[in-house]
């Protein structure tokens, strides 16, 4: 066995001494101060016969290994994986090297013939240095140091070049953007697991928690977080509807559409008189849908048009063209229906219609996602979440307008004219989710004690 001695100011040199000078195979017998810095002692694992050991400790897979695996002035970096490869290298044969030693102190308690002759640790005496496995079963040459004598050393350099390569490997997953090791990385899994109890998606969380965070203090964090999410959030700045114009309410069928429309016509004609708004309803097919509509308009005392075969939607327009705010109903039809996007299309073809998507906060996220895949062809202008008093979870239909960057409008929580619909806001929105959640986690938890 060729024994090789390497000294270095610090260990993280003597360590790169190592690698470059024996490779990745290089085993570490022991390392102590010295005057100059590091002191370690090595070996090539390839110049020792190999262990016949009837229980073989697995060895990670072999690695070539050059000058330019460690971090020197003038060489790259290694990368994530590289460094990654390390850690499990030194941490198995930190554990190789630890079984071994225990086999070896199993088989001079259990065998006391084949320990004749063998001098044991007096209790007040200096012990003497435990062999090996490997030495007591007469696998290597008496001649060999005992390598055990500086087992507590070499443990303790194992463990700092196992730090040393996690050190590496943080830095080197911080540059590419992942998440931190350490307390850092228990807090934002902490913080990714709070934001999915609200309904967000895995990548929003992530997302929301690529750039670190001011507060270290979980408690402290979060409030931080729902700044972060209020902020992200695609809230419209201004009352669209309040500027006047021609908007359409498009969305699934019972998404509230119509009621929505009804309050939006409400709050109009209240600020600026009946004579300033016009209803129009392309709902031809649907059973009472214009029936609904017509009460809506009876009462609010504003007129009512409507788009069939003898009257085109541009036609209709035209007619309204000098009323300040004209409302379009329209049908509500399953994802993928060919005639959808028929009409979706003719939105898109009149300049003036600004399309607002209808969501229905109480929905699931894969019925949300098919929403707003099947009738993005109107060129959507903004989203209303409805239905907020009727859903146990607000977070899914958030992440549904933040994936999409679609504005959010408003928001409407009931059947009440014209009181029940509100503009959206970032800090409002995160709010109510955050209340929501906590209440399932409170009727959650009175389950389980009734259980």
């Amino acid at each position: 066995m060729q024994v090789k001695r390497f000294v270095a100011k610090d260990m993280r040199r003597a360590l790169e001494m190592v690698r470059q000078a024996l490779g990745e195979e290089a085993i570490i017998h022991s390392s102590r101060r010295v005057k100059e810095g590091v002191e370690l002692i090595t070996s090539l694992a390839s110049s020792q016969p190999a262990l016949a050991d009837p229980s073989p400790v697995p060895q990670a897979p072999p690695q070539q290994t050059s000058d330019d695996d460690l971090p020197a002035p003038k060489a790259p970096a290694k990368s994530g994986r590289d460094i990654a490869a390390d850690i499990e290298l030194a941490t198995r044969r930190l554990e190789a090297k630890r079984l071994a030693e225990a086999s070896a102190d199993e088989y001079l308690q259990d065998n006391q013939v084949v320990n004749a002759g063998i001098k044991m640790q007096s209790a007040q005496g200096e012990a003497t240095a435990p062999q090996s496995a490997a030495e007591r079963y007469g696998l290597v040459s008496p001649s060999a140091p005992a390598e055990s004598a500086n087992a507590g050393d070499e443990l303790e350099a194992l463990h700092e070049e196992i730090a040393q390569m996690r050190l590496m490997l943080e830095q080197q997953l911080g540059r590419l953007g992942a998440a931190p090791t350490g307390p850092g990385n228990r807090q934002a899994s902490a913080l990714a697991q709070r934001l999915q109890k609200l309904g967000l998606s895995e990548q929003t969380a992530q997302a929301l928690l690529q750039q670190p965070l001011k507060q270290r203090a979980l408690a402290k964090a979060w409030p931080e977080v729902m700044a972060r999410l209020a902020h992200a959030i695609p809230a419209c700045k201004t009352d669209l509807t309040a500027q006047g114009g021609v908007f359409a309410l498009v969305g699934p069928t019972g998404a509230g559409k119509t009621t929505t429309l009804a309050k939006l016509a409400a709050r109009y004609v209240m600020a600026h008189g009946a004579d300033k708004v016009a209803l129009v309803t392309t709902d031809t097919q649907r059973l009472g849908g214009q029936e609904q509509l017509r009460s809506i308009a009876r009462i609010l005392q504003v007129p009512l048009r409507t788009v069939d075969e003898n009257n085109s939607l541009s036609a209709v327009l035209r007619s309204l063209r000098k009323c300040p705010l004209v409302l379009i109903d329209t049908a509500g039809m399953r994802a993928g229906d060919p005639a959808l996007n028929q009409k979706m299309l003719e939105l898109a073809n009149i300049s003036r219609v600004q399309s607002l998507l209808v969501l229905p906060a109480n929905s699931q996220p894969q019925v949300l996602k098919a929403a707003l895949h099947s009738y993005q062809k109107a060129d959507l202008a903004g989203c209303i979440l409805s239905k907020l008093d009727d859903c146990a979870s607000l977070g899914e239909a958030i992440d549904c307008a933040l994936q999409a960057r679609l504005p959010i409008a408003y928001t409407t929580d009931g059947q009440d004219v014209p009181d029940d619909i509100a503009l959206a806001r970032g800090h409002a929105l995160v709010s109510k989710a955050a209340q929501m959640a906590q209440s399932a986690r409170g009727q959650h938890n009175a389950q389980r004690s009734q259980a």
